[in-house]
């Protein structure tokens, strides 16, 4: 038995404007998904996907090196499954495909927003050792962090430049990351659908300007030696990206009698937020009702 390994992710800054060549901060989180492969001599591709309860969440039946689905639990998971893995296949410029068991083993909920499917792509792209960002631009139109997160074990910058990916690993430990912590909203959202959104509005804006601004706060984000420095780089990345987007701050939504400041990470909404303060403010976010609360040391790599 094979068995591959990929981190979980959270985007920092650049939401949405790193579709369009911002410098965006993200970070890897130390839970993430495993995939164990056992290749047997057959022509059945049996798929099982466990949830952090080692509880069945999909589970699927492939026939052939075409990976006709025979059955499923999920039919719409079932074809982008399938989509993946023959784009792996045909990557690989190698007869091999998989045949046998495979079961995937999440590390978080399933509506946690880290990464399921990022995580995916890369223990698919070992299994079949190929570059994990090929095959996240063969069969996505997201930016491809999250797949460059699952595949490092630090922070990264990522920035694309006319459909070139430029990747840097850096060391992003602030000395005020104990006043840092992570909140879920208590609410999944769908990047797709969210992205499609933002690329419907992007002809009202000054797009050059954003990114610009966009990148340039993160580089204050990424350097920043006080909290103070920090709070007025997130909340500013925040007032920019609600009139890019029309949409409400978090703070504005929900918190805005919070003292400290507060961030969305990823697609607005949903999935967690970034929170700055000290030990105290935690029961701030519990009082309110989201309870699930992640220090940085402890859940960031």
């Amino acid at each position: 038995m094979k068995t591959f390994r990929a981190n979980g992710k959270l985007l920092v800054s650049g939401e949405y404007t790193i579709l369009d060549g911002s410098l965006s901060l993200a970070i890897p989180t130390q839970i993430g998904q495993v995939m164990h492969y056992k290749e047997l001599d057959q022509d059945i591709l049996h798929w099982r996907s466990l949830d952090m309860k080692g509880e069945t969440w999909f589970e699927a039946h492939f026939h052939g090196a075409e990976l006709i689905i025979e059955d499923s639990s999920d039919h719409r998971k079932a074809k982008t499954l399938k989509e993946i893995l023959l784009a792996a296949a045909v990557l690989s410029n190698k007869l091999n495909r998989l045949k046998g068991e495979v079961t995937t083993a999440l590390e978080f909920p399933t509506d946690w927003g880290l990464g399921s499917s990022s995580t995916l792509l890369c223990c698919v792209a070992q299994c079949f050792d190929i570059d994990p960002m090929q095959l996240h631009f063969k069969v996505s139109n997201g930016s491809g962090y999250d797949v460059a997160c699952g595949m490092t074990d630090s922070a990264i910058t990522y920035q694309l430049d006319d459909g070139l990916v430029e990747v840097n690993q850096i060391d992003w430990k602030p000395d005020f990351c104990s006043s840092l912590f992570f909140v879920y909203l208590n609410a999944k959202q769908k990047s797709s659908s969210e992205v499609n959104k933002y690329q419907g509005r992007k002809s009202s804006i000054d797009l050059a300007t954003i990114v610009e601004e966009i990148s340039a706060l993160t580089r204050t984000m990424m350097h920043a030696t006080s909290l103070d420095v920090f709070n007025e780089a997130i909340t500013k990345h925040e007032e920019i990206m609600s009139c890019v987007l029309g949409y409400p701050t978090v703070r504005q939504r929900y918190f805005s009698d919070y003292k400290g400041a507060v961030k969305s990470l990823g697609a607005w909404g949903g999935d967690f937020i970034l929170a700055t303060g000290n030990a105290k403010d935690r029961a701030y976010f519990a009082e309110k009702g989201f309870s699930v609360i992640h220090e940085f040391d402890s859940f960031i790599l």
